[in-house]
């Protein structure tokens, strides 16, 4: 009886632990996500996913409306969707282009259509797929933008292309995820938010060490078309007189 208790004590001060750390990490004071002044000038606006076969093509990035959203239009393959996840700082509004666009939205499957749109408020749980047996086309509004959102998906999917995710779509790195989570804003619900306080260590330790800058040159910074050079341009060769 006496080790059992002890043993049950042990883990009664692990929880409460485990809930106080959790707690300081969940309510931390951050720095709000920048507007995007620093998106690069030339930075190319279209991003593949090879595992899922699509598109992310950003019409309009946070920076070039004041912070006020962020448009992006996607290209998904049949079976593609991501997982159902939540953000706490901005709204999705999903607009079906092509096809019919299946949302998931606080537990409740829904298809969309062309002409309808869906607002989804922040901590609203949600996902996307494709529910048809053809392409689809739809756009997100993200509101307020989001640089950090934006940064997010250029990593997730340069990351991806290099092979660093799984047949699902999962970053196979934990500190990958983490980094991504918290660019993105994003968090996973049920038992998976006991995870959210690690995923947060996890990404904070990375931008500490300066890890985080050097995947975001590669995947982002570095991401843009070459410019122009105006001494390229080609030239009509000279008549030569006889």
């Amino acid at each position: 009886m006496k080790k059992w208790f002890l043993i049950l004590s042990a883990l009664v001060v692990l929880l409460l632990a485990y809930g106080i750390w959790a707690f300081q990490m969940e309510f931390s004071v951050e720095p709000e996500l920048e507007l995007g002044a620093d998106t690069p000038e030339n930075l190319i606006r279209e991003i593949y996913n090879p595992v899922f076969d699509d598109t992310v093509t950003f019409l309009k990035f946070s920076a070039e409306t004041g912070g006020a959203y962020t448009l992006l239009e996607i290209d998904l393959a049949p079976g593609g969707g991501n997982a159902t996840h939540l953000h706490n700082r901005f709204s999705e509004t999903f607009i079906p282009i092509e096809g019919d666009l299946g949302v998931e939205h606080k537990g409740e499957d829904m298809v969309l259509q062309p002409g309808e749109e869906l607002i989804v408020a922040p901590e609203a749980t949600h996902r996307f797929y494709n529910p048809g047996e053809g392409r689809i086309l739809f756009q997100v509004k993200i509101e307020p933008g989001s640089a950090g959102f934006e940064k997010a998906l250029y990593l997730l999917y340069g990351l991806t292309r290099d092979g660093y995710a799984r047949e699902d779509g999962m970053l196979e790195d934990f500190n990958h995820t983490a980094l991504f989570l918290k660019l993105s804003d994003t968090r996973v619900p049920g038992l998976l938010n006991l995870l959210n306080p690690f995923f947060k260590r996890a990404a904070n330790k990375m931008e500490s060490s300066g890890e985080a800058e050097e995947l975001l040159q590669k995947y982002y910074y570095s991401h843009t078309k070459s410019p122009v050079d105006t001494l390229s341009k080609k030239v009509e060769p000279q008549k030569i007189e006889e």
